[in-house]
């Protein structure tokens, strides 16, 4: 079997005529959420670090 770039490109373009691109309104929409969860995410973890880095420093201040 011998691989065949002229072919296989034909069958990339046929299955990238298939798909269903989203819509610009989707798209933002989908931007939006990426946003807000990743600095919902960020937000929670540095709060996170703040009580650990709290509760470490107590812990070496009774050394």
């Amino acid at each position: 079997m011998k691989f065949n770039i002229i072919q296989f490109l034909k069958e990339v373009w046929e299955e990238l005529k298939k798909v269903t691109w989203p819509t610009p309104e989707q798209v933002k929409r989908a931007t939006i959420a990426v946003i807000i969860f990743t600095l919902s995410v960020s937000i929670y973890l540095w709060c996170c670090d703040l009580i650990f880095e709290k509760f470490i420093n107590f812990l070496f201040s009774l050394i």
